[in-house]
């Protein structure tokens, strides 16, 4: 039975914590990194390798976000075509990994399956291409059409850090709010493009609060067809949205369809926040509080 609390604010507050990683599954993440690492390692001879995406962003959604790494390959391994990289990446943990349940090419990563608490683990190769202006590393990465696109991980990172201290973590939480909508209703939307929307959004508004800022922040992809963004940063070319054109009309559909309860949510916030937290539910499923 969903859990009742006294105000919206207290409810979103609710919800947050549950979708919140816990210490053990931070832990868990931390104990198989050393073992991917020295087995891509003893490969490869990785430059080097560092947790990127959901948990490390601080947006992961507690039992259902995957764990992302980021290894730096040499550039003499780097193969004309991803796919012919991740096939050998991923022969190599097969091989070697021997804990692993299971590893498959995941495009544009390869994913470990262990069959522990955490869902899965899923290792992006990058190829060093040029700095930015700032000194930021800019990365190749396995990308649609089996081309390499360029990546920075790390820059991206910062931004949406900076993004985020502009309002007291709101950011972080209006994104993870957002990749909690996808996984609810299983939409193939890029999580990374969520979150860069979500810090995008925090750094031109003065303030933000979840019952106006989640109906904004959609109706502006919607009216934006969910199409590739251009890199805030600046560094790479655009940040696409899904793997392919059927995901983003199926995208398109989805965030058609929440619009409305969000609306009906800001609507009725303040006014009648049972029917608010009910409109919520609609959106984010069972685990969003009632409110009296």
């Amino acid at each position: 039975m969903p859990l009742v609390v006294g105000s919206i604010s207290d409810a979103f507050s609710a919800y947050l914590k549950k979708k919140t990683p816990k210490k053990w599954e931070r832990e868990e993440v931390s104990k198989y990194r050393t073992r991917i690492y020295d087995v891509l390692d003893a490969e490869f001879g990785v430059y080097s390798f560092f947790q990127s995406g959901s948990f490390s962003n601080g947006t992961g959604i507690s039992q259902v976000s995957d764990v992302d790494y980021f290894a730096r390959i040499p550039l003499n391994r780097k193969t004309v075509k991803p796919a012919s990289f991740l096939t050998l990446m991923r022969s190599v943990l097969k091989r070697d990994l021997w804990e692993a349940f299971d590893v498959w090419v995941s495009r544009p990563t390869v994913s470990i399956d262990f069959k522990q608490l955490v869902t899965q683990y899923e290792v992006t190769p990058g190829f060093y291409e040029r700095s930015g202006p700032n000194g930021e590393d800019v990365f190749l990465t396995p990308g649609p059409g089996d081309a390499w696109r360029e990546s920075a991980p790390k820059a991206h990172l910062q931004y949406v850090r900076e993004a985020d201290g502009l309002h007291s973590g709101k950011v972080k939480g209006l994104a993870r709010l957002l990749k909690a909508w996808k996984y609810e209703h299983n939409v193939p939307v890029s999580s990374f493009y969520l979150e860069m929307r979500a810090a995008q959004y925090g750094m031109k508004v003065d303030s933000i609060l979840y019952p106006s800022a989640l109906p904004a922040l959609v109706d502006r992809m919607v009216k934006h067809s969910v199409r590739a963004m251009n890199d805030p940063t600046g560094l790479v070319n655009r940040i696409t949205a899904c793997s392919s054109e059927i995901d983003r009309l199926a995208t398109v559909r989805a965030m058609n369809a929440c619009l409305p309860h969000l609306e009906e949510g800001f609507a009725k916030w303040t006014v009648d926040d049972w029917a608010a937290s009910s409109a919520y539910q609609e959106v984010f499923g069972s685990d969003f509080p009632y409110v009296l």
